[in-house]
């Protein structure tokens, strides 16, 4: 019986705070970053079908939750974050901070793959620092497919006047 109070409870509180729709106000904002690109896949990897190359990743995460943004020269759509665990996952270290669940629609670089591809993007922020992966969700029993770690930093406000 102690057991399984004992697992209802570390349950409870690894999702407490989890799946919040209102990311925390330290992530609303911009955010630009660069990183190595090697292929959404791993055929496009061992096939060496693209060069490997760095690309540019640019989000901006507005207060209702929403993530829009290119990676690349695809484009985020339909993009939410969302919090991913909470103070009792925090402590044991499961899992990230937050989580972006959405799509991305075309090429991140001309000759990669195209089309839409469903993503996710665990993630965890710092003071002005965002690091984590986006993976490519894939069908029933395969794996999500790791394509570009995230190391974005805030971005400067733009100092031109309107």
């Amino acid at each position: 019986m102690k057991r399984i109070i004992i697992v209802a409870f570390l349950a409870a509180g690894c999702a407490v705070g989890a799946e919040e729709a209102v990311p925390s106000d330290r992530l609303v904002g911009q955010w630009h970053g660069k990183d190595r690109f090697f292929g959404m896949s791993y055929e496009e990897i061992a096939g060496k079908k693209i060069e490997a190359q760095d690309v540019e990743v640019a989000l901006t995460i507005s207060t209702d939750g929403k993530v829009e943004g290119r990676v690349g020269e695809a484009a985020l759509i339909e993009c939410t974050i969302t919090s991913n665990r909470g103070w009792l996952g925090r402590l044991l270290h499961i899992k990230t901070d937050f989580i972006i669940w959405g799509k991305i629609l075309g090429s991140v670089l001309p000759g990669s793959e195209g089309g839409v591809h469903e993503i996710s993007a665990p993630l965890d922020c710092g003071e002005d620092r965002i690091d984590g992966s986006i993976f490519v969700i894939r069908p029933a029993w395969s794996s999500p497919y790791p394509f570009l770690r995230l190391r974005l930093n805030r971005a400067e406000p733009d100092p031109s006047p309107n």
